[in-house]
């Protein structure tokens, strides 16, 4: 399997995505007065997630001819691109109801928030675990990989937080 740039793409932009709703989870609980950075994080996780989701099924067009290929992917809990799958399945719908939320200048629960940082956390590292599990690049398999993952997707979501607000 041969990953095009559409792949990389959506996985730059689903850790852009992540890092800017745990930039505006920070900034929430450690500078409440600066709303603009917090409403800019917030609004710009679910865009960025959707657009990436957006780029990879049209990346991945064999599930368009084969969709029983979905359902095997989904089906193998033990395959680290599932793993992925189910982590976005939860981020997504959390980032976009924390996003519409904000829009309409309700307040957002603390417990909503908290599922949000842990799965923007799992989103931003499953990346690294992804290609960690790549035998035939031996720079790509190691244990550090899903930390420069999760430290990639906090410094681009902070830039396009920073950049929005």
């Amino acid at each position: 399997m041969v990953w095009g740039p559409m792949i990389a793409w959506y996985l730059f932009l689903a850790g852009a995505s992540a890092g800017a709703f745990l930039t505006a989870a920070f900034v929430e609980a450690k500078y409440p007065e600066s709303v603009k950075m917090r409403v800019a994080g917030r609004i710009i996780a679910p865009i960025f997630i959707g657009v990436g989701l957006l780029m990879l099924m049209l990346d991945a067009e064999a599930g368009l001819h084969n969709p029983l290929r979905f359902f095997w992917l989904v089906s193998n809990p033990g395959s680290v691109m599932t793993l992925g799958v189910y982590f976005i399945c939860i981020y997504m719908p959390v980032a976009l109801v924390v996003a519409l939320l904000e829009i309409l200048k309700k307040r957002v629960p603390k417990w909503l928030t908290w599922i949000g940082i842990v799965f923007a956390f799992a989103v931003a590292a499953y990346t690294g675990f992804l290609l960690g599990v790549v035998k035939a690049v031996p720079l790509w398999n190691n244990a550090i990989l899903p930390i420069l993952f999760v430290v990639s997707a906090l410094s681009a979501g902070l830039a396009a937080t920073s950049l929005v607000g």
